[in-house]
């Protein structure tokens, strides 16, 4: 049986994380596969240690396989998610969702969103859309609105790609793609999200989106405002130069699609 990772990235979520668990829909999800939450805590100065335990105890009480993960630093949001895509290539995974804790991104859309990467044998990458899902009416700040817009715009001029955008952070990964890619050179902090795109496009692997509805509550963004868009804008130009043969990088050197 196929195994589905649901990877729950966790720094200072002690008051969100065992309501975002408890809304994982289990009997909606798609039969077949071999199911595991994974949790990575960050070095989180909070209670979130503790609420994974519980989280793990009700899990598993459930059926339900789990894995904990904690960084005794904090070793960033890329670094995070490189552990979990370590855990997933060395584990024989098929699929791995990034569910966040704050549940910004709603756990009641997995069932879809699976589906639809089953669908897309092709596809590297599947994420959730929120430009294309009425965002402004989910609380999704002005400044964030317009700035993915731009940003997105910028990328898709250069790579010539034609994504709605490329920030949103619910995504669903084929793992076997992913054992492909040099992911461990990427950056351990926000940037990560886009450059990993940035490899996925480089090797010619596929990458499909889909709406999912904005919700922005009491969750606090710890994404930098101005550092991390021009960071971005940094690797977009390093990725291009690659492709346009002007610089080599190690980064985007990736093993092309037959």
């Amino acid at each position: 049986m196929p195994r589905l990772c649901l990877y729950i990235p966790c720094y200072n979520a002690a008051r969100f994380l065992a309501a975002t668990v408890g809304r994982i829909p289990w009997t909606e999800l798609p039969e077949g596969f071999d199911y595991l939450v994974l949790f990575v805590d960050n070095a989180s100065q909070d209670a979130t240690g503790e609420q994974v335990k519980a989280a793990q105890a009700a899990l598993e009480a459930g059926g339900v396989s789990t894995h904990f993960i904690r960084h005794p630093q904090n070793r960033g949001y890329g670094g995070s998610v490189k552990s979990a895509m370590d855990y997933c290539v060395q584990n024989g995974f098929a699929i791995m969702a990034v569910v966040h804790a704050d549940g910004q991104y709603a756990p009641e859309l997995l069932p879809r969103m699976i589906g639809e990467l089953q669908r897309r044998p092709e596809s590297a990458l599947h994420f959730g859309s929120r430009l294309t899902g009425a965002p402004l009416k989910g609380g999704m700040p002005l400044y964030k609105f317009i700035g993915n817009i731009v940003l997105s715009g910028v990328q898709n001029l250069f790579l010539a790609t034609r994504l709605s955008e490329f920030h949103s952070g619910y995504r669903l990964y084929h793992v076997p793609y992913l054992a492909r890619l040099p992911y461990q050179r990427c950056s351990d902090g926000f940037v990560f999200d886009n450059q990993i795109i940035f490899q996925i496009h480089c090797a010619g692997f596929g990458i499909s989106e889909s709406p999912i509805p904005t919700f922005y509550g009491e969750e606090k963004s710890h994404v930098p405002r101005i550092g991390t868009p021009l960071a971005i804008l940094r690797e977009l130009a390093v990725c291009v130069l690659h492709r346009w043969g002007l610089r080599r990088s190690r980064l985007y050197d990736v093993e092309v699609a037959p």
